[in-house]
């Protein structure tokens, strides 16, 4: 069976962390054997980091990134997307030799890909959000339903979609789809008027929570220990760079969030004598646009030099199977990334997370863990340092109850591979040949 993963940015470590855990979940689904092609956006650089992957370009990056052109480069491109719908087109209507000349080798080439899937699945992850552009992703997916091959979106994060353009698009995308799994109820009730049939929605576990150790979750539940009474506690803390702010100035914001993680790792390190690290899902890729490592740089530069000696900032790049590995060391894990979180609760470790967007509330309300969780936009130093301490007193009491819904999200996320069987079975029996 041909797979073809598309829309995928795996030089971001949590991207990395769902699509290992698509592969695995598909695998479960539709067996072993499975070839798997996957659409990135930057694969002549992840083929480094993730050799074992077939990767390819994404098909819309194919058709626009080499028009360099300013003035009229817009249009260039408008012209060069349709030219390669058109070879679709083509392709679709069994009129190869004409795609052939209206397209580049390598496009023909991705354009069969898509033409001789037996299922395409968009990853998962938080990308169809009008923060960012949509044209990529809307492109891929019109491709895809050209050659009328069943269509599945992984484990999203999506919407609110205000745009009425947009809202077009993806009603008729959403229309044709098999299945769209989403990973929380807020974004089902965004798409819930765009898509007809309900029941081709389905809310569950983030695909990463496939990565769960579940020996070390069982370990983690009937973990007692107390973190304040240990001598030298181990603290990760996972940082980002954020701009989207949407209450306050975004100057302001990321200036408050900076202060409160420095005043944290001086608390921590004066009343715990914790040993902390700085270590996040996404860094040490020198080609990707963004590094946390260097972000937590600007943090640690700013600490006394008594506090310094106790903090490192880890700035290697980590698969995600190895980042389990490393977590599973600490005690607690302060996360702003929400993969970071994901992967820490797998490896059995407690999390307070940072939510920069409503995916992460979503998640710890869904765990029962709403009181560990601050808003960005209200960071400060002294609500930070207060709901930590609260924290590590109550992580006795809360292990057990934590742990058993972080073994749910695992379980749910492997018997996603159930509904991905049933649905392409019924695209099957829908889609069947008329006499």
């Amino acid at each position: 069976m041909k797979i073809i993963i598309s829309n995928t940015v795996i030089l971001n470590g949590g991207d990395a962390a769902i699509l290992i855990s698509i592969i695995k979940i598909l695998q479960k689904a539709f067996g072993k054997n499975c070839q798997f092609v996957i659409y990135d956006s930057q694969p002549e650089t992840a083929i480094k980091y993730y050799p074992e992957l077939n990767l390819r370009k994404l098909i819309y990056a194919q058709s626009v990134d080499s028009i360099r052109i300013k003035l009229i480069g817009r249009i260039l491109k408008l012209i060069s997307q349709w030219r390669l719908k058109f070879a679709a087109w083509c392709i679709s209507k069994h009129k190869f030799s004409l795609s052939r000349l209206c397209t580049t080798k390598v496009e023909y080439e991705s354009l069969i890909d898509y033409q001789t899937a037996n299922l395409i699945v968009s990853t998962g992850g938080t990308y169809l959000v009008e923060n960012y552009s949509l044209k990529a992703r809307f492109f891929d997916y019109q491709i895809s339903l050209m050659f009328d091959k069943p269509l599945i979106f992984f484990t999203q994060s999506l919407g609110p979609f205000e745009q009425p353009s947009n809202r077009q698009i993806l009603t008729k995308i959403f229309t044709r789809s098999a299945l769209i799994l989403l990973r929380d109820r807020q974004s089902a009730k965004h798409i819930q008027e765009l898509v007809s049939h309900q029941s081709k929605i389905a809310v569950v576990a983030d695909a990463a929570f496939a990565l769960s150790n579940l020996k070390a979750l069982a370990n983690a539940k009937n973990n007692q220990d107390n973190l304040g009474n240990l001598p030298t506690p181990k603290i990760a803390i996972s940082v980002r760079d954020w701009r989207y702010f949407k209450t306050v100035d975004s100057a302001v914001g990321i200036t408050k969030y900076i202060q409160a993680l420095v005043a944290l790792t001086v608390h921590l390190v004066e009343k715990y004598q914790a040993e902390i690290t700085y270590i996040s899902s996404c860094q040490g890729i020198k080609e990707y646009w963004k590094d946390d490592s260097e972000f937590a740089l600007k943090i640690v530069t700013q600490l006394p030099e008594q506090v310094a000696k106790m903090v490192t900032v880890n700035r290697d790049f980590h698969n995600p199977e190895t980042l389990i590995k490393i977590i599973s060391e600490y005690d607690l894990v302060i996360a702003t990334r929400l993969h970071m979180a994901i992967l820490s609760l797998g490896a059995g470790v407690p999390v307070l997370a940072i939510a920069y967007e409503f995916k992460t509330e979503e998640l710890f309300c869904k765990l029962g863990q709403a009181e560990w969780l601050i808003d960005i936009e209200k960071i400060d130093a002294t609500t930070l340092i207060e709901r930590v301490d609260a924290l590590i007193s109550s992580l006795p009491q809360i292990r057990h109850q934590l742990f058993t819904k972080v073994e749910q999200e695992s379980l749910s996320a492997w018997q996603t591979s159930k509904l991905l069987s049933q649905a392409f079975e019924q695209w099957q029996l829908d889609n069947q040949p008329k006499n």
